[in-house]
């Protein structure tokens, strides 16, 4: 699955609701939070100190293990 790190919070959850779970384990404040409408996945990996590429990997995986459900 590609994933665009100019995508916003708002538009990822929207496709994959799934991501949510993602969010909240690792406890980023993203899902509700009004920024989410214009954050993209690259502004929240900087914000909470986390390597794009390992979050858009994260991502991934639970979108992917989603859809194998």
């Amino acid at each position: 699955m590609q994933l665009d790190p100019k995508m916003t919070v708002f538009e990822l959850i929207a496709l994959h609701p799934s991501a949510i779970d993602l969010f909240i384990k690792r406890r980023m404040f993203c899902v509700g939070c009004p920024t989410e409408t214009f954050h993209t996945l690259e502004d929240v990996a900087c914000i909470y100190g986390i390597a794009l590429e390992q979050l858009l990997k994260e991502l991934r995986s639970v979108i992917n293990a989603q859809g194998r459900s």
